[in-house]
Order: structure tokens, then sequence, then C-alpha cells
């Protein structure tokens, strides 16, 4: 028998610490401000909307942000992460799984080699050069406790 997939809707969190560790289709992330969230990756979507100061490591196979500012993302994706009305983006790649997790990318349907992190399209900054809404997170400043 598979395993049971849920959808995750995380809204309205302030200052908070979230780990989820279960296997889901699609996570919905809304209203977070100062917020560290650790996710095993998602076999669907994940949308983040409307956030602030806060921290993701999150894998799917698509990522969508929009209206949020000043976030770091860990993210392995399958697709180009999606930008709109967003400020003070940085992306990282996603961090290695514990042990217990470890198959949990190929589980959601995920390749190791094919991951999109620093591939983000802004659809508020159609030039040619780079957005000046996103960068790639220095590495002396990623966090390795993720």
């Amino acid at each position: 028998m598979a395993p049971v997939r849920l959808d995750y809707a995380l809204s309205g969190l302030r200052r908070c610490r979230i780990w989820l560790l279960s296997a889901s289709t699609a996570l919905w992330i809304r209203d977070l401000q100062d917020c560290v969230l650790t996710a095993v990756p998602v076999a669907g979507a994940i949308y983040i909307s409307e956030c602030k100061n806060c921290v993701f490591a999150i894998a799917g196979r698509q990522i969508r942000i929009h209206t949020s500012t000043a976030c770091d993302a860990y993210v392995h994706v399958s697709s180009h992460p999606i930008l709109e009305h967003c400020r003070e983006f940085r992306f990282a790649p996603y961090p290695a799984l514990p042990p217990a997790h470890a198959g949990a990318l190929a589980a959601a349907g995920l390749k190791p080699e094919h991951n999109m992190w620093d591939q983000a399209n802004d659809f508020d900054w159609l030039k040619a050069q780079q957005s000046p809404h996103w960068c790639i997170l220095p590495e002396a400043e990623r966090n390795p406790q993720l």
C-alpha cells in the first residue's frame, strides 16, 4: 500500500520553528513572519505568499513565491522557482537530509542531479540581466543547522 500523502497549509505564524516530517503532495504557506521552516520534499507544488523575514528549507516539483520579503530559501526544485512581487529573496541549495529521511527526494519524485534552485524567474523583472529582487545566498552566510 502506498503511503498516505496529505496537503499542508501554514498560515499566520510568528516567530516559530516548524518541522514538517511527513510526505505531502502540496504545501501552502501564507503570512509567516520571522519563522524557520524545514520540510521533507513535497511530491507536488509549494506556494508561498505574504511572508517576511523567514527561512525555508523546502523541496518540490514547483515553487511559487508571491508578495514576500527578506527571506532565505534553501530549495530543491524540478522547475524554475517563480517570484512575483517579492524583494530581498536569497536562494541556496536544499540541505542534506538526515539518514532517517535519506530516500525522501526519490519518494517525492525528485532527482538529486536535477535542481534548479539558482534559476529563479522573477515575473516582475523580464530583462536579460539579473533581477534585483533575488540573489544567491553567499556560502559564508548559509545556515548549516537546517
